[in-house]
């Protein structure tokens, strides 16, 4: 089994979080929990597990994400109805049949396409999550006994290893997570594993003990927000585009928006728990909700044209705080080497006199030079710290400016 690298979702700094399901409703419990559309028209969810499955296109999903630079992929193995995206024999043993896929295995497909791109998978899965399974559903699956259900979802881990084997790194636990017995199955099918366990729809500060990251599921829409008026944080930070599912929205901001939003996300102090996941997924029939396709091979466009977003930490010397946000008269936020030997400040807003005036680094370095994509600034040291002259042809967007550090 191929071993996963934990340090590498430690140090990643963007992912792409999906939910793509299909919904089984129990009427008498007034329940409609959604699920992903068949298309902008048709704002139908699929007739059954098996149609979403065979629907699912891996190669194209792997495309978009790559196009994103996502450096990792979660994916919903299951959720509303627990519906399972595979022909499972675990849920086949159930009597309930209809809660896999038949013959199609969108887990597959999609192993198969990020394969080609070196991107780890992450499963979501909701082990406590029944308020949409049907109550004749739950009793023959053992979910309404705690202990019946945690033996069950470790039939099902143990299934999925065997089916995926090193195709997938771990898993992402959702509605508090299983027990603990269940996380230790885990590490006996896959030792190297990664395991995310969200304890709500809310923002956390303090990781949960089986998990091997902060996470906070829910940090809202970018939906008509401009971003910098946004808080940021140092959990895995989950924000949708649009909505949860793709459910008939439209793209709800640009890629500048969504762009300065990661920057800010990824220089938190303490931001070692996979950056931020941007929340979206195709329609049935493999398009995207308009406009967010496009949104996200742009937003891909600026991370990689930018110095200063892959291979960094957040910034030591000058410091982003957790729940911060970025007013018009602040310059930017700071990400740096690993080893401190270079710090790349990420001037958001360029100062009109053309100056940019630093007071003394946080952890004491000094600076022997600076500039922008390989072209020199002048560096000053001044009495309050440094004074950088910035370019006049400044990008409006983020002007990354690096320093070298030195005596």
């Amino acid at each position: 089994m191929k071993k996963t690298d934990k340090s590498r979702f430690a140090r990643a700094r963007v992912g792409l979080f999906t939910h793509y399901t299909y919904p089984t409703y129990d009427t008498s419990k007034g329940t409609d929990w959604g699920g992903t559309c068949y298309s902008a028209r048709e704002l139908r969810t699929a007739r059954s597990a098996e149609e979403a499955a065979s629907l699912f296109d891996g190669e194209r999903y792997a495309d978009v994400a790559h196009a994103l630079g996502a450096e990792y992929v979660v994916f919903t193995v299951a959720h509303a109805g627990f519906n399972l995206l595979f022909p499972s024999e675990t849920m086949k043993a159930t009597g309930c049949s209809w809660k896999c896929a038949e013959s199609s295995d969108a887990i597959r497909k999609l192993t198969d396409g990020l394969s080609k791109y070196d991107i780890p998978l992450v499963l979501y899965m909701p082990p406590n999550d029944d308020h949409d399974i049907p109550d004749a559903d739950l009793k023959r699956m053992g979910w309404t006994d705690q202990r019946a259900r945690m033996e069950f979802i470790k039939r099902l881990i143990r299934e999925i290893y065997d089916r995926y084997g090193s195709g997938i790194s771990g898993f992402w636990f959702d509605q508090g997570g299983p027990t603990a017995d269940v996380c230790d199955f885990v590490r006996e099918c896959d030792p190297d594993a990664v395991i995310f366990v969200n304890t709500g729809v809310t923002a956390n500060t303090v990781r949960h003990p089986l998990s091997d990251f902060i996470v906070s599921e829910y940090y809202g829409s970018i939906e008509g927000v401009d971003s910098d008026t946004l808080p940021v944080h140092y959990s895995q930070v989950n924000r949708q585009i649009g909505a949860w599912y793709a459910t008939g929205k439209k793209a709800p901001t640009d890629a500048r928006n969504l762009y300065r939003y990661t920057v800010r996300t990824i220089s938190v102090e303490g931001q070692m728990n996979a950056g931020i996941a941007w929340s979206c997924g195709p329609y049935l029939d493999q398009t995207w909700e308009d406009g967010v396709e496009e949104l996200l091979r742009q937003l891909g466009g600026l991370l990689k044209s930018h110095d200063g977003i892959y291979g960094t930490v957040p910034g030591r010397s000058y410091v982003t705080k957790p729940d911060s946000t970025l007013d018009k008269s602040e310059w930017g936020v700071s990400t740096e080497s690993e080893d401190g030997s270079e710090v790349y400040l990420h001037v958001l807003n360029v100062p009109e006199s053309g100056y940019l005036e630093l007071p003394e680094a946080a952890d004491g370095k000094c600076f022997v030079s600076a500039d922008t994509r390989g072209a020199a600034l002048p560096l000053e040291k001044t009495s309050a710290g440094w004074r950088i002259t910035m370019p006049k042809d400044a990008d409006k967007i983020d002007t990354v400016v690096r320093l070298t550090a030195g005596r």
